[in-house]
């Protein structure tokens, strides 16, 4: 048995097919679902450098402003402002402009500069994990000895340095001294912060996490994320805290406030960062290996380096070994998947070429069958053509033969009638001749016989006849008669006659007496008549002479 597949068929369903594969191999090496946010991140990071770019324009225009200043009170304060900006940038950077100026302030014999540029080396120290430098600094000072102008900076360094020794030093100090420290520290800070502050928001949010108050926490928390202007440092400080209240309940929310940070501190060329860090782990755990690969690879490990602080690397080389792996592995199946792709590509493309030249032979079939087909549609189409104009004529010879049944009716009866009123007129004569001779009225006979009506009443009531009975026919004979004749020579019939005696003679032409002679006779006209109308007639005619008398006979 054959199958018959209507053409192009094939082909439709090949492609189908390759796009299925197309589409499942895709399918397949596709991580987590990207979303709006996701793709925002992605295209910051690929504008990381030109946002690094506006940062390093932004510290050459201060150290251009300090390259111009002589007085070291002026150098200071751009120095502290200089430091402040690479604070979350690069370590070594903010380390040397601090130094800086704590000569600066040895110089001028400044104590509370040298108090507060301590207090800033403490607070870069230990948020880079350089604990021990810190500790050293810090240890030279207490409530006792620091000035009340610096106390709040005092509490401020010391509930950071406690803060950061909690979570990542294991000193000998016990963890509830230092969760008390840290605590009081806070406490202290608090009371000396203005209310209503993003400070003092990220100080209450604190306490409320140290009390376990998650619902106070993540209050605090969007507070702070309204009080700061979108992707900016603090914006990105706040967003993180944020995203931290959700860590355990609700990872979309958590997903979606880690990339706002992370966009935030890469727009404000921050290098110290924890959300790329924690989104990277995040991701990992959703399977989005890649996209957590590049993130740690890429930037998290490279900027760690690059601001060159202890803390940083040591938490991210914690991580990277789990993801490297993971991402290799992800990569082999990958490739597999591939080989193994390629192969069942190949054989596709196989069986595509043998189809091809399958579907190749049979089109050349099909092109032989469809011109013999159009060869037969010619020849159909010009049997019809003649079946149509035989057709055509048949039915026009038709018409013409119910004409000429139509004419032969009328005048058979009207014959019939006059040849039976005739039989009867002569009966009746014959009667009453017989009659009147037999009762010896010779001469009565002979004077009736005188005073019959002469014959050209016979012949104008047979015109009568005749010309009703043709009219009947063709009632529009005459205007179509005179339509082919030229302007103003148009033939009218006047007084009582139907006909003229030249519209009776095409009549008897139209109804196919074309002989002279015989019209002559059935009209009572001589010949030479008759040959008169008909030539006069014809010089009136508006198409040619010869073609006249047929365009008589074709009248409808």
């Amino acid at each position: 048995m054959t199958l018959f597949v209507k053409p192009g068929a094939e082909v439709k369903f090949l492609f189908l097919l390759l796009f299925s594969i197309c589409l499942a191999g895709l399918s397949s090496c596709s991580g987590s679902g990207d979303n709006a946010l996701l793709e925002k991140l992605d295209n910051v990071l690929e504008q990381k450098a030109t946002y690094q770019g506006y940062f390093r324009d932004r510290m050459s225009v201060l150290k251009d402003v300090r390259s111009e200043q002589t007085d070291l009170e002026q150098i200071y304060g751009i120095n502290r402002r200089i430091a402040d900006g690479y604070i979350a940038h690069s370590f070594d950077s903010t380390l040397v402009y601090l130094q800086d100026n704590r000569g600066i302030a040895h110089s001028l014999g400044d104590s509370l500069k040298i108090i507060d540029t301590d207090f800033m080396l403490v607070k870069l120290y230990v948020m880079s994990g350089y604990n021990v430098e810190a500790s050293d600094i810090l240890g030279r000072y207490d409530i006792s000895n620091v000035p009340s102008s610096m106390l709040r900076n005092y509490y401020d360094v010391s509930h950071v340095y406690w803060g950061e020794i909690m979570a990542y030093t294991s000193t000998g100090v016990p963890d509830d001294v230092k969760w008390k420290k840290r605590n009081d520290f806070r406490d202290l800070l608090l009371s000396v912060t203005p209310e209503g502050t993003f400070e003092w928001y990220d100080l209450k949010r604190e306490e409320a996490e140290a009390e376990g108050d998650l619902e106070s926490t993540r209050a605090y928390a969007v507070r702070m994320t309204g009080l700061t202007g979108e992707n900016t440092h603090d914006y990105a400080k706040a967003c993180y805290f944020y995203a931290e209240t959700f860590r355990e309940s609700d990872s979309s929310e958590y997903e979606k406030w880690l990339i706002r940070s992370a966009i935030a501190d890469v727009m404000c060329a921050t290098n110290d960062y924890a959300s790329l860090n924690s989104l990277s782990r995040l991701l990992f755990v959703k399977g989005d290996i890649d996209r957590a690969f590049r993130y740690v690879a890429d930037h998290c490990m490279c900027d760690a380096l690059s601001y060159n602080g202890k803390l940083r690397p040591w938490q991210i080389s914690r991580f990277f070994p789990e993801i490297e792996k993971a991402y290799q592995l992800k990569h082999a199946r990958a490739t597999r998947v591939m080989v193994l792709m390629i192969i069942f590509i190949s054989a596709l493309l196989a069986v595509l070429l043998l189809l091809m030249l399958f579907i190749f032979k049979r089109q050349q079939i099909l092109d032989s069958i469809r011109l013999k087909l159009q060869e037969s549609y010619v020849q159909i189409e010009d049997r019809n053509r003649e079946l149509v104009a035989i057709n055509s004529r048949l039915v026009s010879l038709n018409a013409r033969m119910q004409e000429a049944d139509k004419v032969k009716q009328e005048y058979i009866a009207l014959f019939l009638s006059i040849v039976s009123e005739n039989i009867s007129k002569v009966r009746q004569y014959k009667n009453h001749v017989l009659k009147s001779i037999r009762q010896g009225k010779t001469r009565e006979v002979v004077q009736e016989i005188e005073m019959l009506p002469p014959i050209d009443e016979d012949i104008s009531e047979f015109y009568k006849m005749f010309d009703q009975t043709f009219v009947n026919l063709y009632p529009d004979f005459v205007d179509k008669f005179n339509a082919l004749l030229a302007d103003g020579a148009a033939i009218v019939p006047k007084g009582d006659d139907i006909l003229t005696p030249e519209l009776r003679i095409f009549a008897l032409i139209k109804l196919g007496i074309t002989d002279s002679s015989k019209i002559a006779s059935l009209l009572h006209y001589s010949a030479n008549t008759i040959y008169n109308y008909r030539a006069k007639t014809k010089n009136k005619a508006r198409v040619s002479r010869d073609s006249f008398e047929e365009a008589v006979r074709n009248i409808d």
